[in-house]
């Protein structure tokens, strides 16, 4: 026995156990009793160098996460900056790590790092580990890092992030990270049937449900995020399972716009991958997904012509059509986030810049404003979707 549905969108997460975390100084996301805090997030802004100076003791700058998760399991967390000092090192100065979670209020902190001695006056490269424990947060919970000189005295200390100098922490935040997305993709589910047929079967077979079997297939398939052909060839050589989650569209039958999206979300094994260029066309995979144990479904609730949640964590898809001649289209709900993938008329757009202006049929994303700039003006009726973590 065996059903298909046709969903809307696909997405595949590479589920990193130890993700790392970079500190974007340039780029703020909230201030906290008055000072602005940057982010902390899973790729490097690779700006120009931002950097912090402090004299005397005190919070030196502090940085928030730009993704949300529910649980932090156990685990080494090891931060590498750079860090100078001037003047001497006679009063013995130094720097921690203070990490809290953040509700919106209020910090609570969750420790500290032991103190990280200066051992020169110039510019070095800094290596300290944390015991990270186990931490369950609320979804609108972040977590939160602050550097914090100590026994500074009249000197000043500076901590260097972005450019030649990022500052970055390994940390055992559980990310699925999207790399893949398909808008032409099927879900298939298999029961085997198990026939029961007896003499009480009144002339016809009888059958009980036996074991379950799903699988996954995508059509015109596209890397997100500058993950490559290789890097799904390497997930399918080393045997590494994927996890999919496959957005169903409730109202493709219906029209009414109100019985929102579900949500299938499993692990699964890329057992086939093939991959087509056409000249002077973009790239694009199909693959074929066989599923590894069950999968789960949630609902989702969508706001027409605003925002679509494709997953219970962090991933959104907005949606726009142009009345004509727009070069810019915002996105309020997208501000903080990394802008993944964008199509406009249904043709992807091979290049996503985060500054500088767009060229070609290239898109410039600002984080900070939620800003989508067109190198081209958009035309009237024209369909945009764009999708961000």
């Amino acid at each position: 026995m065996a059903s298909v549905i046709n969903g809307t969108n696909i997405v595949l997460y590479y589920t990193n156990p130890n993700p790392t975390f970079y500190f974007n100084g340039s780029t703020s996301i909230t201030t906290i009793g008055g000072l602005s805090y940057k982010q902390f997030g899973l790729l490097d802004s690779n700006g120009v160098a931002t950097n912090f100076n402090k004299t005397a003791d005190g919070i030196v700058c502090g940085f928030i996460t730009d993704v949300a998760t529910l649980s932090i399991p156990a685990g080494t967390w090891t931060f590498n900056a750079f860090a100078s000092i001037t003047g001497d090192l006679i009063s013995a100065p130094r720097f921690y790590y203070h990490i809290y979670k953040y509700n919106g209020t209020t910090l609570t902190s969750i420790g500290t790092t032991g103190s990280i001695f200066f051992t020169q006056l110039g510019i070095k490269l800094y290596t300290q580990t944390f015991a990270f424990p186990a931490t369950n947060l609320l979804a609108n919970e972040r977590i939160v890092i602050q550097v914090v000189a100590s026994e500074i005295t009249s000197k000043t200390m500076t901590f260097y992030t972005q450019g030649s100098n990022d500052a970055l922490t390994i940390t055992t935040i559980p990310i699925s990270i999207p790399f893949g997305a398909a808008t032409n993709c099927s879900f298939e589910v298999s029961v085997d049937q198990k026939e029961v047929t007896s003499q009480s079967s009144a002339w016809f077979k009888e059958f009980k449900n036996d074991v379950a079997s799903w699988t996954i297939n995508a059509d015109g398939f596209i890397a997100l995020n500058d993950y490559s052909y290789l890097f799904l060839a390497n997930l399918q050589l080393t045997r590494q399972p994927i996890v999919v989650k496959f957005q169903v569209d409730n109202d493709n039958g219906d029209g009414t716009g109100t019985l929102g999206y579900s949500v299938f979300t499993g692990s699964a094994n890329l057992s086939s991958l093939s991959l087509s260029a056409g000249v002077e066309a973009a790239s694009t995979y199909s693959v074929s997904l066989q599923g590894s144990g069950a999968y789960n479904i949630t609902g989702t609730q969508v706001t027409p012509g605003g925002a679509v949640v494709i997953e219970t964590s962090n991933v959104m898809m907005y949606q726009y059509t142009a009345t004509g001649g727009e070069t810019t289209v915002t996105f309020g709900g997208a501000i903080g986030r990394v802008c993944l993938s964008v199509t406009r008329g249904g043709l992807e757009v091979r290049t996503i810049q985060s500054s500088g202006a767009p060229t070609g049929e290239n898109v410039t994303f600002n984080s900070s404003t939620g800003v989508l700039t067109f190198a081209r003006a958009l035309e009237a009726d024209e369909f945009i979707r764009a999708i961000f973590k």
